[in-house]
């Protein structure tokens, strides 16, 4: 499972795996659980967009989720 910004395509996580040098970011899994979350710590208004889950298998599983920030 991986997290990506889509404004600049920058891939946030991959499995418990951070990508980003912002350490805002982190992801979330419970053990036993086939959930993973995107975290993301003290979010501000520049954080605001699309945030796309997708799941490596074929076909691709995909999952917008819009983020704002107020």
């Amino acid at each position: 499972v991986s997290w990506m910004r889509t404004r600049d395509l920058h891939i946030l996580t991959s499995s418990d795996i951070t990508f980003s040098s912002d350490s805002r970011f982190s992801p979330e899994h419970v053990p036993g659980s086939d959930a993973w979350t995107l975290r993301l710590q003290d979010a501000k208004l520049t954080d605001s967009g699309i945030y796309e889950c997708q799941v490596n298998t074929e076909p691709k599983i995909m999952y917008k989720v819009q983020l704002s920030v107020r």
